[in-house]
C-alpha cells in the first residue's frame, strides 16, 4: 500500500510538471463556459429535445475529457512506460507494476471526475440551469468513466506500440463523441441511429448523463451497456497485458 501511494504522488507531480500533455483534456472545461456565457445557449430549443445548448453539451463535453483522458493519454503513457523499460525494472524494487498501473488509472479518474465537475457545475456563474438530480450525476458520470479507463488499459494491452495505441485511441473517442451527440444533436438521431448508439458506451453513458440533469428516471439498460463493457474491456486487459 506505501508502495501505491508513492507511486499515485509520483505520477500525480509528473502530471503537473508536463501541463501541455492536459490541454486536450482541460479544453472542455474552457468550451463549456465559453457556450454557457452565450444568453441564447442558456435557452432550450427543440433540436436539443427541449434543452438548452449548454445543457445538451454538457455531457458531451464531459464525455469528450473522459475519453481524452482514458483512451489517448493513458495508453500512450503506460506504453511508453513499457517501451522504455520502467515496468521490468520495477520488478527489482519492492513495487510492482501492478501498482503503477493502479496508481496511473487513479490519477487519470480523479482528473477526469475534477474536470466532469467543472464542466457541470461552471455554467452556473453565467444562470444556466442547475442539474435536477446532482447524486444521480454525479454517479452517472462515474459509470461513464468505467468502461473507457478498461478500454484504455485495453488498448495499451492488445497495441504494443504507445503512438499506434494513442492513435487508434483517437480514433474509437471520435465515435463515442459521434454518438454522444458533438457533431449532431441525439434528439434528432434516427431510430436506427440511437438504437446503435446506445449499445456503444459513448451513448449510453451520455443518455445516463443527460437523464440525470433534466430529472429522468435512471435507464438501466444504459447502466447495464457502460458495465457491460466495462467487463469487457478489463477481462481482455487482464488477459493480454505485458509488462515488457
Amino acid at each position: 500500500m506505501n508502495a501505491t501511494v508513492a507511486l499515485l504522488r509520483n505520477e500525480a507531480r509528473l502530471l503537473a510538471r508536463t501541463p501541455g500533455g492536459m490541454i486536450p483534456v482541460l479544453l472542455p472545461m474552457l468550451a463549456a463556459l465559453v457556450i454557457a456565457a452565450i444568453p441564447a445557449a442558456r435557452r432550450p430549443v427543440d433540436v436539443m429535445g427541449g434543452l438548452s445548448v449548454s445543457a445538451a453539451y454538457t455531457p458531451t463535453l464531459i464525455l469528450f475529457a473522459v475519453t481524452m483522458s482514458a483512451l489517448v493519454v493513458l495508453p500512450q503513457m503506460l506504453g511508453s512506460y513499457r517501451e522504455l523499460g520502467f515496468l521490468r525494472r520495477l520488478r527489482t524494487t519492492p513495487t510492482s507494476p501492478a501498482a503503477l498501473l493502479g496508481a496511473y488509472v487513479i490519477v487519470t479518474a480523479i482528473l477526469s471526475l475534477v474536470v466532469a465537475v467543472v464542466i457541470a457545475v461552471g455554467p452556473l456563474m453565467f444562470g444556466a440551469p442547475a442539474i435536477e438530480r446532482p447524486f444521480g450525476f454525479a454517479v452517472a458520470v462515474v459509470v461513464a468513466l468505467l468502461p473507457f479507463l478498461a478500454l484504455g488499459l485495453m488498448l495499451c494491452a492488445v497495441i504494443p506500440n504507445p503512438k499506434a495505441a494513442a492513435g487508434i485511441g483517437n480514433v474509437v473517442a471520435a465515435v463515442m463523441w459521434f454518438v454522444a451527440g458533438m457533431w449532431f444533436p441525439r434528439a434528432q438521431f434516427p431510430d436506427w441511429l440511437l438504437t446503435v448508439s446506445d449499445i456503444l458506451p459513448g451513448g449510453a453513458a451520455t443518455s445516463l448523463m443527460t437523464d440525470a440533469m433534466v430529472g429522468a428516471p435512471i435507464s438501466w439498460q444504459a447502466v447495464a451497456v457502460c458495465l457491460a463493457w466495462t467487463v469487457l474491456g478489463a477481462l481482455i486487459a487482464v488477459r493480454t497485458f505485458r509488462w515488457e
